[in-house]
Parts: structure tokens; sequence; C-alpha cells
């Protein structure tokens, strides 16, 4: 009794102060005061999960003030959920739930954003009526094409599983399948985009629920991510069209992210895009399918220009990483090295593996540079010292560093030897040749 003789009293308040809203909300003056009075009245019965007695008001509230705020349609779609799951006929619950997607184009037209509700809406259909797959499937296609990279992320998973369950439905063959790995590339691409925005606003939240949307795309494609399958739905179109940009990107992108970057049609469709189109990603993709058939110097050129292409730390420190790999493999060391160092510019996180790969040089040098008649060799200790180092910065590499520190233990010499050329455990050395760097005397 006392919470509704509050209501009332709350009520009466606004009607009496109705005139200092006039025309505020809604068209007329009157509008005004009867939104006020039944956002006030839903509100109530919505805190007491009293959905039944709140739909009235609420409905009324919408209807007087549209644009009040964004908040009756976000607790009106919970309103008619609930009824919706209430209703005891069929009729009934077709009602609300007819209602209930109406409400999605009315909070568009009211506050915009278009594409995100008719993702709400393909949503709503998955969770009520799962076996509407095409229709959800079209509406998710309507809905990346209007929002593009801009679509929420938590709906780009739920597209491709939505692609998915719907050509499981028609019994897709291979030239339908095409349609999963489309929505593949623009869900991954879309996804890798709001996780560059993340990490250069260093917005830690937003980058661990994006790398969870990315997680689940991969699970759905898992499948059919095999090269064994994926090769045979592109290659007859590649043939068709081999200078169909469109395509072109759609097939280095998903030959790429799922490792057939050894294939013929690899070879072709990024041989055929680079020239068509050179761009970051196409001199990368160049380089990894070179390093795929072992032409480390020849790949090492298009990742420089990759890196000098690239616009966002991600891609630098991508394209600079592969660089210094290329160049490594191709016994430039002191230029690798220089690459390896740069990757941490682009992206910290990366540092440890780049000394890790420093350390291995270092320690394939430790015949080279070997002092006096061979037997001192100091880039073993330089080498020991860059794996430690890559260890602590990145315990996810610990197992192939404590092996390079223990291939660097076995190059130490002796306390005979060390003997012999004067030198002793603990003091400093220079290392030699393209090392140069100091470091410390260790002896087994």
């Amino acid at each position: 009794m006392r919470r509704i003789a509050k209501m009332l009293m709350l009520l009466a308040f606004i009607s009496i102060s109705s005139a200092s809203f006039a025309q505020k909300y809604g068209i007329t003056a009157q509008d005004s005061v009867n939104c006020l009075m039944n956002n006030s009245l839903y509100q109530e019965f919505y805190q007491q999960k009293n959905y039944k007695d709140a739909y009235t008001p609420w409905k009324a509230a919408i209807k007087e003030c549209p644009q009040y705020h964004v908040n009756l349609y976000i607790r009106g779609a919970v309103i008619l959920k609930q009824l919706f799951s209430a209703s005891k006929t069929a009729e009934e619950q077709n009602k609300y739930f007819e209602e209930l997607l109406s409400l999605y184009d009315k909070r568009a037209e009211a506050f915009g954003d278009e594409a995100n509700n008719i993702a709400r809406k393909a949503k709503d259909i998955s969770d009520f009526k799962p076996t509407e797959k095409e229709r959800i499937y079209n509406l998710y296609k309507q809905a990346a094409e209007k929002g593009g990279n801009d679509l929420d992320d938590q709906y780009k998973p739920l597209y491709l599983r939505a692609v998915y369950e719907y050509l499981q439905s028609i019994k897709a063959n291979d030239e339908q399948m095409s349609i999963l790995f489309d929505v593949y590339d623009y869900s991954s691409d879309a996804l890798e985009f709001s996780l560059r925005k993340a990490k250069e606003a260093g917005d830690t939240k937003t980058i661990e629920k994006v790398q969870s949307y990315i997680s689940m795309i991969e699970q759905v494609i898992e499948p059919f991510a095999s090269c064994e399958k994926i090769i045979p739905i592109y290659e007859p179109k590649y043939k068709k069209t081999p200078e169909d940009l469109v395509l072109l990107r759609k097939i280095t992108a998903t030959l790429e992210r799922k490792g057939c970057t050894k294939s013929e049609l690899f070879f072709n469709a990024t041989q055929s895009l680079h020239k068509l189109e050179p761009s970051a990603k196409s001199a990368l993709m160049m380089g990894q399918m070179l390093m795929g058939k072992d032409q480390a110097r020849e790949a090492s050129e298009y990742f420089k220009e990759a890196l000098d292409k690239s616009e966002d730390n991600d891609s630098k420190a991508k394209a600079c990483y592969f660089w210094g790999q290329a160049l490594m493999g191709s016994n430039q060391f002191s230029s690798a090295r220089s690459a390896f160092y740069e990757v941490s510019k682009y992206d910290p996180t990366m540092e440890g593996k780049c000394i890790l790969f420093i350390s291995q040089m270092y320690l394939s040098s430790a015949a080279s540079c070997a002092s006096h008649d061979g037997k001192i060799r100091g880039a073993a200790w330089a080498a020991y010292d860059k794996a430690a180092r890559a260890k602590s910065l990145d315990p996810s590499i610990a197992d192939q560093a404590e092996r390079v520190m223990s291939s660097a233990r076995g190059q130490w010499p002796t306390q005979e030897a060390a003997f012999f050329y004067s030198i002793t455990n603990g003091q400093s050395y220079r290392v030699g040749c393209w090392i140069d760097e100091s470091t410390t005397v260790r002896l087994r």
C-alpha cells in the first residue's frame, strides 16, 4: 500500500508540474504529461518484474514520446520477451514476437543505428524461432552490409554461425559453401579492425572481448578450414576470372589465414593481386609465399615493402617480424637483428620472441665469431644472455629459450682452456665480428 501511495503522489506531482515540460516530450503538451506519467508507471512495475502490468503504460510511453530515452526500447524488449515466454497460446506468442521485431524498427527510427537493430532482430529470431534459418541469415547479411566494420562485434561471429546453419539446412554444394568463406573473411577483417582500435586505445576489456569473438569464428570455420576443402572451392573461380580484385582478396586472405600458403593457388592469386593492386597486405603475402618456397632473400624485399606501406602498428610489427626472419634465413644477421629490434617499437609484446631469434643467430655464429684459434666462443655467452632475456620477457617461449641456453652452455670453454687464454669466470668479454657486444665469461 505504501508503495502504491508513493507512486500516486509522484504522478500527482508530475501532473501539477507538467507545464514546465510542455512539448518537451511528444508532439503536444499533453503528450509530455502522459509521457512522464506512463514512464514512471511502467518503470515502477518493471523494477518489480511485473512485466504484465508494465506492458500497457510502457506501450503508451513509446507511442507518446518515442525519443524520450533509449531505455524505452531496451526495457521494452525485455518486457516483450517475458510476455512471449509467459504466453499460453501460439497466437498470443506471435503477437508479442512480431511486436518485438517492430520495436527494433521504431528504435532505429528514433535513435538511428539501423544495422545493429537489424542484427538484434536476427538474434531474437535465432533465439526464439531457430528453424527460420534463411530469414536469420538474410537479416544478418543485411546488417553486415549496412554496418560494415561498425556492426557491433558480438554479431560478427553470430552472422558466421547463421550462414553455416543456413548452408547446412539447404545441403549446400561446394560452390554455395564459398558464401561461408566470404562471411568468414568479413568477420575476421572486421574483428581485426576492432582489435587494432582497442589496442591503440589501450582498452583491455574490449581486447579480451574481441579476442573471444575471434576464437568463436575460428571454431565455426574449423571443420572446413583444411586446404583440401578450401582450394577446390576457390580454384575454379580463380581460373574463370583471374583478374577479379574482390575474388583475389578473398582467396589470398582465406588461404593465408588457414595456412595454405604453399599451394599453387595461393602463389598465382597472390602474384595477380600484387600486380593489379600492390599494397602492404599483398606485399606481406608475397613474402610469405616466397618464404614457403625457401626463397628468403627474395621474400625479404617484399616484407620491407610491406613495412614501408603499412599504416598501423599491428601491420608494421607483423611485416617487420617476418622481415627479420627472412633476413635471418638469408644469413644477413646484422640486418636481421636491426629488424627484430625494430619490431618492439610497434608491438612491445613481441620483444621476447624477437630476442629469441637474435639469440639463435648468435649461437649459430659461435664458430665464425670465435677468437684466437676458434676455441673461445664468446658468441655462446652472448647467445645465453639473449635467450635468458627472451625467457624473462615472454614465458610462452620458455622451452625454446631453455634449448638455446642449453646449447650455449655446451659451447662454453672449460677451466683448463680458460687458463691458456688468460680469461677467468665472471670477467667482462667483448664479442667481435658482427655481434660486437660485451658479455660475461662463463666456464664449464
